[in-house]
């Protein structure tokens, strides 16, 4: 059969009618046209059409198996069927099948035994001839042909020429062999035999389909079937390479319908055979990626975990430094990447629509706002249309002015990168009034706060989007999604959040280290408490790899009150780590010698956004704790150059001072590579591959 279907893309699956089939007849000839009536259309060629010679079989009243075939042109809507072979085909009522075999039977209740092989062929833009399988039952010689298939379309992008694709259901569901097919209601549904059954269709492309920008599509013509685990997807390149894909979202292929995927990116070049000057591979299951994102205007850091499973942790969103004054006494911003006329959500939306594994289905599993600042969550300026920063009601409807008090917020951090991508859930350190910082009671904290809660509100009501509040000292709150059986090795633990402090055993808690939230709120002129103690941190570990990350804690102002110190009952609860976030960009107050004498890491990654990060004495404190200590910043001021050579730091150690920074840690956990790639677009070419290096 011939289709002709047209489609939307979407985040995760389109589903659309396959119209079916109708006829007229006379002597030894069937005529045969395919329904249409009833069915909504995206336009009017939404057609399922005949092929000229398509071979059929009519099953008589005698259930003798006859062949007939179109004698029609290429696309016809109907036409008649003539006889080709033998079998009697005599009285009704009759019941035909497509495609003709041979060896199909029909039994004395009406049963018919047909074979779905398992091997498919490529047809651009449709599945191939015998494929969908179509059934018609009639008392006369019109028959009115059904669909009995459903089609699940791939698409796909990419630099090389696809030659196969095998197709499994995640739980072994079977997809071809012996159907056992009867009609309800005027319906055709089918069961699988158990004998001779196959777990997977080969879909063969000879000549192979060269991938491109553009996605092309596959089409699998599949028998009704439920993939409660999702499916998986494996391709073999004209190269002999292979890669597989997977999602683990349940997906039902109904009859008469299209399920159209979203467009994803395969790479057929390992995750570890990154060469520079070209884009960086993508992740693959058993990788751990942690993606530096740098737009320039704070943090962003993208993880995809072994099992696909996701989470962003902060979403930049400081004014761009080319069009904003910092002030007297502030030091300015650094250059946006790759330009001012790029938001940073947009940077950080192109960049995980880029390496998002098929497995986040079109979503974000986990955001973590570290803390409530605007280079982390999204900045308020009352002059936000000056940033391209657009406003919306709570509806999500675009405005000309934002309301804050009707539930309003603005398309920045956050809610730029959410109205783009669905988020499954935030993880923050809850309401702020709960130990209030300084910033809570300023105008501008409480418009950027409630810009934030706006856009959760909404998110929520469009997305199902859950906010709840870190647990600290667990384990079982941030955890693997899709196969966290096969990644036992695997786990995140809360070290502290608004204050609240891991106590080193279990799930124990330490609350009172930072006074309680009537203390601070009756204290807050006189405490000027920053809301940078307040992050979120956590401990990541997979295998022998591990990674801290504290938002921007610090240890300023504990020669006054000593719990402004953050970092030092943190450090009593850590070890040695592979890698580190640096606190707070590597500023001055942070990073102090009693948390990084624990920490001890051999990576250090500074997100840079500011001419005073990093601080020189902070880097001493870096160099100090570990001497041989690779250390990467986003980007680095020729300014700050300059105050740091003038301070006794020496530059030319840091390992790469610009670009995106990736940690990507091979199965299992035992080593890990750096890779720095170019921000200057949005190509992700690599730039230098440092690598691999053992975990200790």
């Amino acid at each position: 059969m011939k289709n002709n279907f047209l489609f939307f893309a979407t985040l995760y699956v389109l589903s659309a009618c396959l119209p079916e089939a109708a006829s007229p007849g006379d002597g030894d000839s069937f005529t045969a046209s395919l329904e249409e009536g009833g069915k909504t259309y995206l336009d009017s060629s939404l057609k399922v059409r005949w092929n000229a010679g398509d071979k059929v079989s009519v099953f008589d009243a005698g259930r003798s198996n006859a062949g007939y075939e179109f004698a029609g042109a290429d696309g016809d809507l109907s036409g008649k069927l003539n006889r080709t072979g033998g079998g009697a085909a005599g009285n009704g009522p009759y019941k035909a099948v497509y495609p003709y075999r041979s060896t199909t039977t029909m039994a004395s209740d009406g049963t018919i035994s047909l074979g779905v092989q398992a091997k498919q062929t490529y047809v651009a833009g449709s599945f191939c001839p015998g494929a969908g399988i179509m059934v018609a039952a009639s008392d006369t010689r019109d028959l009115q042909f059904r669909n009995l298939c459903g089609a699940l379309v791939l698409r796909l992008k990419g630099q090389e020429a696809v030659s196969s694709i095998t197709l499994r259901g995640n739980d072994g569901e079977t997809l071809a062999g012996t159907a056992q097919i009867s009609i309800s209601d005027g319906l055709p549904v089918a069961t699988f035999a158990s004998a001779g059954a196959s777990d997977n269709i080969v879909l063969n492309c000879n000549p192979a389909v060269q991938l491109g920008e553009d996605a092309a599509e596959f089409w699998f013509a599949l028998v009704p079937v439920t993939f409660a685990h999702g499916f998986t997807v494996t391709l073999t390149a004209s190269s002999g390479r292979t890669v597989s894909v997977s999602t683990s979202k349940a997906l039902e292929i109904q009859r008469n319908t299209v399920s159209h995927m979203a467009a994803r990116a395969v790479d057929f070049v390992s995750p570890d055979e990154a060469a520079v000057g070209s884009p960086l591979p993508l992740w693959r299951p058993g990788w751990l990626d942690i993606h530096g994102i740098n737009g320039g205007r704070g943090e962003a850091f993208y993880y995809i975990m072994p099992d696909g499973t996701t989470m962003l942790i902060d979403a930049a969103g400081a004014p761009p430094e080319e069009l904003y004054d910092y002030g007297e006494g502030n030091s300015p911003g650094v250059p946006s990447k790759p330009s001012a006329n790029v938001t940073s959500g947009q940077v950080i939306v192109d960049y995980i629509h880029h390496f998002a594994p098929v497995e986040a289905g079109g979503r974000l599993d986990y955001f973590m706002a570290s803390h409530y600042h605007g280079d982390h969550i999204g900045a308020w300026r009352s002059e936000y249309a000056t940033y391209g920063w657009t406003p919306f009601d709570k509806n999500g409807n675009q405005v000309s002015k934002v309301n804050l008090s009707t539930g309003g917020f603005i398309l920045n951090g956050i809610a730029a990168v959410g109205m783009s991508i669905p988020i499954g859930k935030v993880l923050d350190r809850g309401d702020w009034a709960n130990r209030p910082s300084a910033d809570y009671y300023t105008s501008g904290g409480k418009n950027r706060y409630n810009c934030y809660v706006n856009f959760l509100d909404y998110s929520a009501r469009s997305y199902g989007t859950v906010r709840e509040k870190i647990q600290v000292g667990h384990t079982d709150q941030i955890v693997l999604l899709h196969k966290p059986s096969d990644y036992s090795n695997f786990s995140i633990r809360n070290i502290a959040s608004g204050g609240d402090i891991w106590t080193g055993s279990g799930t124990g808690v330490n609350t009172s280290y930072v006074p309680s939230a009537a203390e601070c709120d009756a204290n807050h002129e006189a405490w000027d408490i920053n809301e940078n103690i307040f992050s979120n941190v956590i401990h990541l570990s997979y295998g022998k790899f591990d990674w801290f990350t504290g938002g921007d804690i610090q240890y300023t102002g504990r020669s006054t009150d000593a719990w402004k110190d953050i970092e030092l009952p943190i450090s009593k609860v850590m070890k040695k780590v592979e890698a580190m976030k640096a606190c707070h960009h590597a500023t001055k107050n942070t990073n102090s010698s009693d948390l990084l004498g624990v920490l001890k890491p051999d990576v250090f990654i500074a997100g840079v956004w500011r001419d005073v990060q990093p601080n020189p004495a902070t880097m001493k404190r870096v160099f100090s704790a570990n001497p041989s200590v690779k250390v990467f910043t986003t980007n680095l001021t020729q300014n700050n150059i300059a105050t740091m050579t003038s301070n006794g730091v020496d530059v030319s150690k840091f390992v790469a001072t610009g670009g995106h920074v990736v940690i990507r840690v091979c199965p299992g956990g035992a080593s890990y590579y750096v890779f720095v790639l170019d921000d200057s677009d949005s190509n992700y070419r690599v730039a230098a591959v440092y690598g691999p290096f053992a975990c200790k």
